[in-house]
């Protein structure tokens, strides 16, 4: 019995050396990447510490917010959801049938397919600051470019999150509905498409609560919303507004967090 045991008590030695020695492997290549990614971006922890004092007064003079300003904000914090929700929507309704062009078992063509994954890829890479900073160049500031801008980038990410979806859907519903006699369009339809529903309707609603977190940056480059003020703020000195900004954003933005979570237990 001991002679049995003894040449699986030696591989398990052997493995738990094994594995030791990735651990160890992975951890010094982590650190040597660290290092090196430190040194090539100047992190400096003694430049850190010899800042406190500034952040230390910037903070003081941020404190406390002008509530004053709280019925000033409220239109563009208004504006900045609503951006949130257009693009959102506008870009669930492209994606939905961008996914299914893009999905191996919907797609008319492999080729087809191919090329539209590319397309959502180079729409997903480029981030929506960027769209928005080329789209305010060609139809000036406000909200709008900024909603196109949202609606650009999480066409490419919903796009990817629906082709994933339709195809993860079990082969055998739209064999069966193909075995009734259906058209390719009806098997999409009543087969496919309501059985990756619900992870459709999960992403989309992580994208708005997405959207809503990057429509108060898109302000920065001059896209609308409250991001807007709050850089307008900052340029002006006028830091216990900026700090009103901010403390509006991260409630309005715990809220969605909540509602977005609340319904997403209820989709899936």
């Amino acid at each position: 019995m001991s002679n049995a045991t003894e040449p699986s008590l030696s591989i398990a030695f052997a493995r738990r050396r094994e594995l030791r020695m990735q651990v160890v492997c992975v951890s010094l290549g982590v650190i040597v990447l660290a290092g090196w990614s430190s040194w090539g971006t100047g992190f400096d922890i003694p430049q850190l510490i010899a800042g406190l004092p500034n952040i230390y007064d910037l903070a003081r003079r941020m404190l406390p917010p002008d509530l004053s300003v709280i019925r000033e904000l409220i239109r563009p914090l208004v504006e900045t959801l609503q951006m949130a929700v257009v693009g959102t929507v506008l870009a669930a309704g492209l994606a939905l049938p961008l996914g299914i062009l893009a999905a191996n078992n919907t797609s008319p063509h492999p080729l087809l397919a191919v090329t539209v994954r590319m397309c959502l890829n180079t729409l997903r890479t480029i981030p929506e600051l960027v769209f928005a900073l080329l789209l305010v160049s060609a139809v000036g500031l406000g909200t709008f470019p900024g909603v196109l801008a949202l609606t650009l980038h999480a066409t490419g990410g919903l796009g990817k999150f629906f082709t994933e979806a339709i195809e993860s859907v079990n082969p055998t519903v739209s064999e069966a509905i193909e075995a009734t006699g259906a058209t390719r369009y009806q098997v999409i339809w009543f087969g496919v498409l309501p059985s990756a529903l619900p992870l459709m309707m999960s992403s989309s609603l992580f994208y708005w609560e997405y959207n809503s977190r990057a429509s108060t940056i898109l302000g920065l480059v001059g896209a609308g919303g409250i991001g807007f003020t709050f850089t307008s703020a900052m340029q002006a000195f006028e830091y216990p507004k900026a700090t009103s900004c901010l403390v509006l954003i991260v409630l309005i933005l715990a809220m969605i967090d909540r509602i977005s979570a609340w319904l997403r237990a209820r989709v899936i």
